[in-house]
């Protein structure tokens, strides 16, 4: 066995500990132009709260801006009633109308790209505001409407209440990235609210708000990739008094062992834990808070222990008892909800989603099925997958995966592979199991549950976490999203080797998944069982020789690199035993062709390299 290490950070998660990196930056080849792809409208605005402040930008003199020595109305921040950024020419769709405020970096799709390097725009309050002559208190939160989209951006907002020092109270880096890959625009307009209190020790008499943009990755400071902005607009804002009762859920989980499952097979089911992250934005205390579970209309149901959370601060609850499905096929829903003694002011901020998993026979997945964007290296290669934990000995026989098609899909022609790590729960280092044969996508690999069986199969052991990839040393590749992932559980590694390469994160799921099925092998009695090119490399006529077991038909097609067919044979009705057809490959020009053999729906494909 191969034993390869990668070294790092190292943190524990799951069954292990590992290493990871952070999130990948977006590249120019994944940036989306078209600004048309707003998320779902959802309104976070607080139902209760009296509005003590508020500016509509229709006065600009009311903030000062810091442009970071930026000149033009296409750099830095601006105060009108027009869009003057590259991406959107619509603005922002505030209900008081008229001015808005916009940031804007350049033209990235102009030639040259015109965005500025190494800068950080600023946008603050031009006075301070005295909270405590308005009637407020520290019980205040920050409300106002946004709208774009983030890329490589550090969206922030700050708070001063000497106007010299400056507290960072939120961020937009909880909003998906947008890009050729997926994700979305923020709602037209989506409402930001930040609860001030945490940040105020008593109602101050003078207060500033600040936005802020700049990088998301300072370390790359001079790649003019992470300057790229869509834009940022901002309007309506508004300091509003905080409700009596609003418990607010920050963070939710649900999973085995930290990771959780859309498809466990029945071999690997295991007990689910439920945990909420609530934090208390009201200004009461709250009593008997819980987190409560109903699995299946009250095939299961459980609660949390009952906490007290005083006002500003934040409790992780977890359900008392695991729910363990049954190890047989069935359908689960679980619907969560949060419970407190007293009635919440605003219930829209802790409710939860519902979820659907399926306990199936032979099918690990850790993508819901819907999909939603996809995995791309730009003009590299990579690979991407996500971590399983094993609970039950078993042998996986093949890696499934899902290729977007169409004219931003996959390109046919790519040679892919399917490949298992092992994961050292003491080192982190990462241990190469198998892989499968390399695959050349043709048109019916796309948009389809591919099947990449594993040469050998492997016997995964109980306690152990895998992961599994699918992956191609050239561009074309991209593989479908479905879902989210917590970090460090879902992977980009930038390049084929993964000692010297680097692995970011990511929190959309890869549509990449475990395959226990125990008939896939059984019809290779009927197909070709091996198969070689001599001479290989060649610059004239090769042979082929492949061995049937069984009498059947053959079809023996070679491709290019590029997919296009250069040769095609159809042999009917062959006998048992050894067969050759001659690969004629003088006319073809120099390089890698791909020579698949199709047998009873089946092909193996070896390479053959044109001298």
């Amino acid at each position: 066995m191969k034993k390869i290490v990668l070294s790092a950070v190292v943190l524990t998660s799951s069954m292990f500990a590992f290493a990871q990196k952070a999130p990948r930056m977006e590249t120019f080849q994944d940036l989306v132009k078209a600004p048309n792809h707003a998320g779902p409208v959802e309104s976070t605005e607080k139902s209760l709260g009296v509005t003590i402040w508020s500016d509509d930008f229709s006065t600009p003199a009311n903030w000062t801006i810091d442009n970071s020595g930026q000149s033009g109305i296409d750099f830095g921040w601006n105060i009108n009633n027009v869009s003057d950024g590259w991406w959107s020419t619509a603005g922002i769709n505030s209900t008081s109308g008229g001015n808005y405020a916009e940031l804007v970096n350049g033209d990235p799709t102009a030639s040259p790209a015109t965005q500025a390097l190494n800068v950080v725009y600023k946008m603050t309050t031009a006075l301070p505001i005295d909270v405590a002559s308005l009637g407020g208190s520290n019980q205040i939160s920050l409300q106002f409407k946004q709208y774009g989209a983030r890329f490589n951006d550090l969206q922030e907002m700050f708070i001063s209440t000497n106007g010299t020092s400056w507290t960072s109270v939120g961020n937009n880096s909880d909003k998906p990235v947008l890009s050729a890959s997926g994700g979305a625009a923020y709602s037209n307009p989506d409402t930001k609210s930040l609860n001030l209190a945490p940040f105020l020790t008593s109602a101050p008499t003078q207060l500033w708000i600040r936005f802020q943009w700049t990088t998301n990755y300072p370390n790359s400071a001079t790649n003019p990739n992470v300057w790229i902005t869509y834009g940022w607009y901002i309007d309506d804002v508004k300091l509003v008094t905080n409700p009596t009762n609003d418990l607010a859920v920050t963070g939710s989980d649900w999973g085995s062992a930290g990771l959780h499952y859309f498809q466990i097979p029945t071999a690997q089911v295991a007990p689910i834990d439920f945990t909420a992250d609530i934090f208390n934005g009201g200004v009461n205390n709250q009593s008997n808070v819980k987190l409560n579970v109903n699995v299946n209309s009250g095939t299961f149901v459980g609660s949390s222990a009952p906490t007290s959370i005083v006002s500003l601060d934040t409790m992780t609850v977890t359900l008392a008892t695991q729910f363990t499905p049954a190890a047989t096929i069935a359908s689960y829903t679980l619907t969560r909800n949060i419970t407190a003694d007293s009635t919440d002011d605003v219930p829209a901020n802790n409710a939860l989603s519902d979820i659907t998993f399926n306990v199936t026979d032979f099918i690990y997945a850790r993508d819901n099925n819907v999909i939603s964007g996809s995995t791309s290296n730009g003009t590299t290669g990579f690979e991407t997958g996500n971590l399983y934990d094993i609970y039950q000995d078993a042998l996986l026989k093949a890696i499934n995966t899902r290729l977007p098609n169409g004219t931003s899909g996959a390109t046919v022609g790519t040679e892919i592979y399917a490949r298992l790590y092992s994961i050292d729960p003491t080192t982190g280092d990462f241990v190469f199991e198998s892989e499968s044969a390399p695959l050349v996508l043709a048109a019916n690999n796309l948009n389809t549950n591919l099947v990449m069986e594993l040469d050998p199969y492997v016997n995964v052991t109980a306690g152990t976490t895998y992961l599994a990839v699918v992956g191609s040393y050239t561009s074309g590749l991209k593989v479908s999203n479905a879902g989210t992932s917590p970090a460090q559980t879902s992977f980009l590694l930038d390049g084929n080797d993964i000692v010297s390469s680097t692995l970011f994160y990511q929190t959309s799921t890869p549509y990449v998944r475990l395959n226990f099925d125990p008939v896939l092998g059984t019809e290779e009695l009927e197909q070709v069982q091996q198969a070689v090119i001599m001479p290989n490399p060649s610059n004239g006529v090769a042979e082929l020789q492949f061995e049937l077991l069984n009498a059947s038909d053959v079809t023996v097609s070679v491709v290019d690199v590029t997919g296009k067919e250069v040769q095609h044979i159809s042999m009917n009705q062959l006998t048992n035993g050894t067969h050759s057809v001659a690969i004629e490959s003088a006319k073809w020009n120099s390089g890698v062709y791909f020579v698949n053999i199709a047998s009873n729906g089946t092909v193996l494909t070896k390479k053959f390299v044109k001298k």
